[in-house]
């Protein structure tokens, strides 16, 4: 076993399979890129992508994973852990390693932090060393554990002399804040609060399961929004704590959202329709209010690349420009990486710097005391 990883940290060329199940709990992202490098900026080409949706068990449960029992929560790891071995088994491509984020089901850093999807039952399965588990590090030295993305927005999209927001919109929003690499400034990320989370929920109940999400902000842009559940929103304690900080279903889970829809108590289509928009607006709020923040603390141009199911929503995206407009707005789109597939390919690079013995936390971003190689490995 030591041989193997010995042999595994010694290719010059590696291939991983990148693997991430986001919060909002709709499947499997897959990347499959090769590495060619020894040091912090490999060369990378990615050879395979695909996304294979949740069993309808698996959503129903993870979007909802306080209420969870422990033994519920021993059971999912290892039938999880069964369904990752089990898809990526069909597979026809080529890797030497597999890299799985897992799906987050706990998170209050920097107390604990849980990703299930049982990694030995991964290796069972596809007889190939699984890379896990790659929050818990971090959280040990007094971080967050999140976002880890950052040093992937480094590797990827980080200018000489131009700021640069990396601002991904899956169920929480979050944004990496590059300087320039000519400056001396940090890099900062943080989690601003929900981005689809709260929206989808509500259209689920609205159209009772028969929508998923609102395709285009087609339902907020019919609706007005209730100033005064959007007020007592923008009061939420998350938004005012100082950075580093990380959020997740313990503040913007269904607990939040059904204390939001007893306050309206939303009956008619109309109502509804407000409801929907009023948790748009707030995502869009939250986010502008963070960026704006950041853009008056500096004196270069400031460039924002967008990504995750947020960004394909045309609705949230012409707000956001209308709140930002001195800033730059580009989708993330990057040759082999989509906006749909950047985590997937964020932690098959987070396995690459496991594998050449890097740090891939960044303590300005997750306030741990100091940088450390992340993640576990099955052999």
């Amino acid at each position: 076993m030591y041989k193997r990883f010995i042999d595994l940290q010694e290719k010059k060329i590696l291939k991983i399979l990148g693997m991430m199940t986001g919060t909002s709990a709709d499947g499997l992202d897959i990347a499959c890129v090769e590495f060619k490098g020894l040091d912090k900026y490999p060369e990378y080409n990615v050879t395979y992508t695909g996304f294979i949706p949740y069993p309808v068990e698996f959503s129903k449960v993870f979007k909802r994973p306080l209420e969870l029992t422990a033994s519920e929560i021993a059971e999912l790891n290892m039938k999880l852990g069964k369904w990752y071995g089990n898809v990526i088994s069909k597979l026809n491509i080529s890797y030497d390693v597999v890299a799985n984020h897992g799906q987050t089901l706990l998170h209050q850093a920097p107390n604990y932090t849980l990703q299930i999807g049982e990694a030995q039952c991964i290796a069972e399965k596809c007889k190939k060393p699984i890379i896990y588990d790659f929050r818990t590090a971090d959280v040990v030295l007094g971080g967050q554990g999140a976002p880890l993305i950052p040093i992937v927005d480094d590797f990827l999209l980080r200018q000489k002399d131009s700021a640069v927001i990396a601002l991904n919109m899956g169920g929480i929003a979050n944004m990496t804040y590059l300087p320039p690499r000519s400056s001396e400034k940090e890099i900062l990320a943080w989690d601003t609060g929900p981005a689809n989370t709260l929206i989808d929920k509500a259209v689920i109940d609205y159209t009772e399961g028969k929508e998923l999400f609102d395709r285009d902000g087609k339902y907020a842009s019919l609706g007005k929004i209730d100033t005064c559940l959007f007020n007592s929103m923008m009061d939420h304690d998350y938004l005012h704590r100082s950075i580093p900080k990380s959020a997740g279903q313990e503040q913007f889970g269904y607990v939040y959202y059904e204390k939001l829809k007893q306050k309206v108590n939303p009956v008619s289509q109309g109502e509804w329709l407000s409801f929907i928009r009023t948790l748009t607006e707030f995502t869009i709020m939250s986010i502008s209010k963070d960026i704006n923040d950041l853009a008056k603390q500096g004196n270069h141009s400031v460039d924002i690349m967008a990504s995750g199911g947020g960004a394909e929503n045309s609705f949230i995206m012409k707000r956001l420009k209308e709140e930002l407009p001195t800033c730059k707005f580009m989708k993330f789109d990057l040759p082999g990486i989509s906006s749909e597939i950047k985590e997937a390919f964020g932690f098959a690079y987070l396995g690459y710097l496991f594998l050449r013995a890097l740090p891939g936390n960044i303590p300005s971003v997750t306030g741990a005391s100091r940088s450390c190689v992340l993640g576990k490995i099955i052999l």
